[in-house]
């Protein structure tokens, strides 16, 4: 168990601001005091309707052990973060723009030294997420974020609003506000407000209010009147290039005509678990409102999660639909989001009206062809707005983020055509890069920003309906004195990834994010504490500690070394040697006598129970060698058949001994139930499903198994856990998909490509198998990882040897080094592997008689081996019997210990158990199982028999 707990902050300010409020913290587990904001500082710098906004929280912890933090709150749609810092040893140290996975593989191994790593990522459905560690027992840790963002308003004003919700007493709060230019106002209002009171002070206008010792449930807010007509737009100057921004803001007045009714539509309403974070009875008055104005027609009404589950057909009279609404009031919200995988273009309609969040987390992606419009509704504070901004730019339909707006806006919105932005028109040699940079429909606010070159440029800006334009805009961008502030260039940072994540360019985003310190779903800002880690990573640090950076980079360089010809060359001569195993296994004949007392084990395992036949009362003595010819021989002549019996899961929790009371057809009504009040809990889905899959109520045990992708975007153990309980009841394009999202962050462990290779084999995709298998051998490691996950390359070199031995044929195996192409067929093969790191699970099979084949007994008299013992990591553990005996072979897998607390509170191990491996008759049994930390002990998986 580690020395850690775990605690999470939730930020949500208004949607004027992102989409957000301030931080509520929530323990990770019983017992434990709450982690609480102790002192916050608000800094906001606006020029135009241009604001930074940062937060700098110092966070206590009451409690007497060293705690591990999270940060979590949704950004909106266009925003992103671009600082995060840390307290290292008293300073503040700035976060640094790299590769996810790179940031992601740097921060574990770094907590994993219990030193100060931090870490900020952008998950699914533009969720902001910080990772901060260590928090000390008893004491105070600082963070500091900031983004940029652009203010709306109504049509007088531009309004900054923060609303402040913090109940416990806060020791210190403190508020800077600058405005540039423009003398703010305070607006009034019913609600508790701090009061600001601005001060002019040179071309700025500047207010400071602080508290000590008090609650804050109050709102930030100040108005900043707008320009009534904007003569020239000023510049900035950049910081992370050389290049002059302009930006603008239009007042473009909202123009709407009619739209023609379409007499068939199709409603595709999302009914995943993620349901019940939106405004289901808006989306439902937003649909009624949509069905008044067609008044006749036809509903095709398509529900979705994991999959697609109901198509039915509803006919509107005088703008009623009621059975349809009846319908949709009373659906179940379960299952995964498949939303990549529909198939927009199979709906022959006019219009299509989507109701979803947009964060697709299960299944395939086929989301590129389309016919009707899509006008894509989203109610949910966490959405995946560039996906549903995508949808509908494919369509020229419409994206509706109801979040923001009022049903009845939204109504207006989808019932008429809006108008919208059509093209810029300017002098290409001295604007470049402006964004938008296509047709956009118009929401509440329209804003462009691009690069400019020489002291003046002009651009022309048409708007209007389809391509028909109805009003014009000039604006004259001045760029003789442009404003030494990178404000301007961050705000157009921010518009391009905003484009660049419609068309989901994930390599231009990647650099992009580098580029302007930006936190996009491909980059990270992350804190390291020692300049050896940054070195080691390869990620340049920030200013103050690079002349190191650069002088260890280059001892570095100096002294570098083919370490990769080393490890192929040492590899070799392993599995060289593990090939002399195979070839004679050290077979030692057994000499049978009593056993005392003494030897008999306490704990009642499979194991056990084979002890209990004739052969139990004896224990072997060693004799004399037997020689491999002779057992070969004698097993010739037996030809016995092996049986593999796996004992079926079964975690004896409450909710299962319910659902199994009720007969089958009431089987997933009472999950429903039961979920009201164990949804939380990964667990429950695993054991449900599998009850679910043994009951042969397979797209049930299916869509309840998805939910594991709903509970933590991006949580690679429950992803790891989803994949393999799928691969173990044949839904092998399903696993395959997991898998493939897996590799995505987590390409630097080898079992990302284990978990690719067995899937495709199962698919018959035996190419990309022995590819993705062969990564473990090629792939340059840390040397950290093949330490944790010792002997992984001779593991893997088995399967691949079994896929070229049964289709050689078929396969380019050019590229794989010739020493690593031996065929080791065995009678007994037993692979396990588990979810959580950190974590030492034992791999223990006890033979006819009766000797364990374990860590501390690696090679049995009967010829069994058994691979290194993997303490610190997911495995795998592997044993093999070339020649197995007649008898039973029992298979238990013991949880030993675990220095992590993962998601689940249990680990999930999988065992793949073989006889006859790497032959025709080869035959294979697959179960995933749970163990419970709290619990160390040993679990059946099952028996081999071999008999005549």
């Amino acid at each position: 168990m580690n020395k850690y707990a775990t605690f999470i902050v939730f930020l949500m300010y208004s949607f004027t601001l992102c989409a957000q409020g301030i931080p509520m913290i929530s323990p990770a587990e019983n017992g434990t005091n709450p982690i609480e904001l102790s002192s916050l500082h608000i800094n906001v710098f606006v020029i135009d309707n241009m604001a930074t906004t940062t937060l700098e929280m110092q966070f206590y912890n009451d409690n007497d052990r060293v705690m591990q933090g999270e940060l979590n709150f949704p950004l909106g749609n266009g925003v992103t973060v671009s600082r995060f810092a840390l307290d290292v040893n008293g300073e503040m140290r700035e976060g640094v723009v790299v590769d996810k996975e790179t940031a992601t593989q740097a921060f574990e191994a770094v907590t994993r030294r219990n030193v100060d790593p931090g870490l900020a990522e952008v998950t699914k459905g533009n969720n902001f997420k910080a990772r901060v560690y260590p928090i000390p027992a008893q004491g105070y840790k600082k963070a500091l974020v900031a983004f940029e963002h652009e203010i709306d308003g109504d049509v007088d004003n531009f309004i900054y609003q923060l609303p402040l919700s913090i109940k416990h007493v806060l020791k210190k709060f403190s508020v800077k506000v600058e405005v540039v230019l423009n003398k703010p106002k305070i607006i009034k209002s019913k609600s508790p407000k701090i009061n600001l009171d601005f001060t002019e002070a040179r071309n700025s206008y500047i207010s400071e209010y602080q508290e000590e010792n008090k609650t804050l449930e109050r709102h930030l807010t100040f108005a900043i009147p707008r320009p009534k007509k904007v003569s020239k737009v000023v510049t900035y100057k950049g910081a992370a290039t050389s290049d002059n921004y302009f930006y603008s803001y239009l007042n473009i007045k909202p123009e709407q005509r009619e739209k023609k009714k379409p007499k068939n539509i199709t409603v595709v309403w999302d009914v995943s678990s993620s349901g019940k974070d939106r405004a289901i009875e808006n989306e439902l008055e937003i649909l009624e409102g949509y069905l008044n104005w067609m008044q006749q027609g036809q509903v095709n009404l398509v529900t979705f999660s994991n999959t697609i589950h109901t198509t039915t057909k509803y006919q509107i009279a005088n703008g009623i639909c009621s059975p349809l609404i009846s319908t949709l009031k009373t659906v179940n919200y379960d299952g995964g989001t498949a939303i990549n995988a529909i198939d927009f273009s199979s709906f022959k309609s006019e219009d299509i009206l989507l109701f979803s969040d947009g964060i697709s987390t299960f299944g395939t992606k086929n989301h590129k062809n389309f016919e009707a419009p899509i006008t894509a509704i989203n109610t949910a504070t966490i959405a995946n707005h560039s996906l549903l901004d995508y949808f509908a730019a494919c369509t020229n339909g419409i994206y509706i983020n109801a979040f923001e707006a009022s049903v009845n806006q939204t109504i207006e919105k989808i019932t008429q055509e809006q108008k919208q932005f059509i093209k810029a028109e300017f002098d290409t040699t001295k604007i470049k890069e402006v964004f938008p940079n296509s047709a956009q429909k118009l929401r509440d606010n329209f804003s462009l920003s691009g690069k400019i070159e020489g002291d003046q440029a002009e651009v022309t800006l048409h708007f209007g309906f389809g391509d028909n334009i109805t009003e014009t805009k000039k604006i004259i961008i001045d760029n003789s004195e442009a404003l030494d502030h990178n404000l301007g260039e961050r705000i157009w940072a921010q518009k391009k990834l905003k484009t660049l994540l419609v068309r989901q360019d994930a390599s231009t985003i990647r650099s992009h994010g580098k580029k302007f310190n930006l936190v996009t779903p491909n980059t990270s800002l992350i804190v390291l504490d020692d300049v050896a880690d940054y070195v080691h990573y390869k990620i340049v640090p920030p200013l103050s500690l690079q002349e190191e950076y650069y002088r260890r980079i280059s001892a570095q360089n100096e002294q570098k070394k083919d370490s990769k010809a080393q490890r192929i060359s040492s590899l070799c001569q392993t599995f060289n040697a593990d090939f002399d195993w195979w070839k004679n296994p050290p077979i030692k004949k057994p000499e049978l006598k009593k056993s005392t007392p003494s030897e008999s084990r306490s704990r009642e395992t499979v194991s056990d129970r084979i002890a209990s036949s004739p052969q139990a009362d004896m224990i072997m003595e060693v004799n004399e060698i037997a020689s491999e010819d002779e057992l070969s021989s004698k097993k010739s002549e037996k030809q016995s058949k092996p049986t593999i019996t796996i004992v079926a899961w079964d975690s004896n929790e409450p909710y299962i001994n319910t659902l199994k009371s009720v007969a089958k057809e009431n089987i997933y009504a009472t999950y429903l139930t039961l979920k009201e009040k164990n949804g939380a809990n990964p667990s429950f889905y695993f054991d449900v499903a599998t009850y679910m899959f043994q009951k042969s109520l397979r797209a049930e045990g299916l869509r309840v198994i998805s939910n594991l992708a709903e509970l933590e975007l991006e949580n690679t153990e429950l992803l790891r856990t989803l994949g393999r309980k799928l691969y173990e009841y044949n839904f092998f394009n399903e696993a395959l998909a997991v898998f493939k999202e897996v590799l995505e962050t987590r390409s630097f462990e080898p079992h990302s490509y284990i978990d690719l290779g067995l899937t495709y084999t199962e698919l018959g995709e035996h190419q990309k198998a022995v590819d993705n298998l062969y990564q473990v051998i090629a792939k340059e490691w840390e040397p950290e990882s093949l330490a944790r996950f010792n002997g992984i390359e001779l593991i893997t070199l088995h399967d691949i040897n079994n896929i070229i031995a049964k289709h050689k044929e078929k396969l380019d195996i050019s590229f794989i080094n010739p020493c690593f192409i031996k065929h080791m067929p065995v009678d007994i093969r037993i692979v396990i592997d588990w979810d959580a790191n950190e974590t030492d699970i034992d791999l223990w099979i006890t033979d006819p008689h009766t000797e364990r084949c374990s860590y501390n007994n690696t090679n049995t008299r009967l010829g069994g081996r058994i691979s290194y013992d993997v303490t610190q990591g997911y495995g795998p553990e592997e044993f093999r019997l070339k020649h197995a005996i007649d008898g039973a072979y029992g298979i238990d897998v013991n949880f030993y210990g675990s220095r992590k607390q993962t998601v689940l509170d249990k680990v999930t191990v999988r065992a793949l158990v073989y006889t006859n491996f790497g032959t025709k008759e080869e035959q294979k049994e697959v179960l995933t199982l749970q163990l419970e930390p709290a619990k160390n002990g040993d679990f059946n998986v099952g028996t081999i028999e071999f008999k005549k």
